[in-house]
């Protein structure tokens, strides 16, 4: 059940879309449920949801009912979750990595080791030394002991 709903939450957490579906739907359902349990209009459900959902929290609605204080509590933690994720996307998207190869620098960049391979080749055959298999077996040395 943990393994279901922890993959149901990395479903919805890939998308910043979703993310902020989530939030959207999260805000009208606990609207809703608001006016339904506190006996008020849709819209002042809406406007105690948003700003409940915001952290604005101004007060002059608030739960009188077991339920609305229950739907209160799932709002205000639920909504900290999913705008810190909705944050994070966003600043995901933001904040590029300049030290991030594209494809075509990550194939450039293997086929110069190669050459650098091909090249110590050479040159091992030359001095007639027998080519390190790894940079590991480099650094062992001849003996097996640390250069």
């Amino acid at each position: 059940m943990l393994k279901q709903v922890a993959g149901a939450a990395s479903w919805w957490c890939a998308s910043g879309r979703r993310v902020v579906m989530a939030i959207g739907v999260n805000v009208a359902v606990c609207a809703g449920l608001f006016s339904l349990l506190e006996h008020t209009g849709y819209f002042d459900g809406l406007y105690w949801a948003v700003t409940t959902a915001s952290t604005a929290g101004y007060g002059d609605l608030s739960p009188a009912t077991v339920g609305g204080r229950i739907t209160s509590m799932w709002l205000m933690v639920s909504s900290v979750a999913l705008i810190a994720l909705a944050t994070a996307r966003l600043a995901a998207r933001l904040v590029q990595d300049p030290h991030l190869f594209s494809h075509e620098e990550q194939e450039e960049l293997k086929d110069d080791v190669d050459d650098v391979r091909d090249m110590l080749t050479l040159v091992c055959e030359k001095l007639d030394i027998p080519v390190p298999e790894s940079v590991e077996e480099y650094h062992q040395g001849p003996s097996g002991t640390a250069r």
